[in-house]
């Protein structure tokens, strides 16, 4: 639908942070769901399946609206440097969480912290909230690789990486 057409017909329409955490969350708990189920671990059954499936889902939705719910629309709302610097923030702990690969957490972290960086960049009325905005984006793409790969490794050998020696 066209979105001049839409905002003339009322409708609501879900703004670029929804939509970026909207597909995080999706992909995260359909990777973990397919992954963890079928690729890394032994099929187990349906029993297994079904309340992995639904703890993925509660997860990734509770994570959602902590981090795009409260954190990237109340810190979005705000003037002056504040999106960038809880954006780098974000970003700082999301690389921080790269210590323990597979959670779920790492790509929420990660796309929130772009989400915030490109606030900031939209409004850079500083340059300092530029440069906060920009580190917010890298960190947070970085995190996105680094979780996408851990993901692709698992697809391709069919196990978890053993990252403990």
């Amino acid at each position: 639908m066209n979105t001049a057409y839409a905002e003339a017909a009322g409708e609501p329409r879900l703004s670029r942070e929804t939509k970026i955490g909207l597909g995080t969350v999706g992909a995260v708990v359909a990777i973990r769901i397919v992954g963890g189920n079928f690729i890394a671990n032994d099929w187990e059954g349906w029993d297994t399946f079904v309340p992995t499936a639904i703890g993925a889902a509660v997860e990734g939705l509770v994570l959602w609206g902590l981090m795009f719910g409260l954190v990237v629309r109340l810190s979005g709302r705000s003037r002056g440097d504040r999106p960038g610097v809880v954006g780098a923030i974000i970003g700082v702990l999301a690389v921080c969480s790269l210590a323990i690969p597979y959670s779920a957490p790492q790509a929420i972290l990660g796309a929130a912290a772009v989400a915030l960086g490109l606030i900031a960049v939209d409004r850079a009325e500083r340059p300092a909230s530029l440069r906060l905005g920009s580190v917010a984006v890298a960190t947070g793409l970085f995190v996105i690789a680094a979780w996408l790969f851990f993901v692709a490794f698992t697809f391709v050998t069919g196990s978890w990486p053993n990252v403990v020696p």
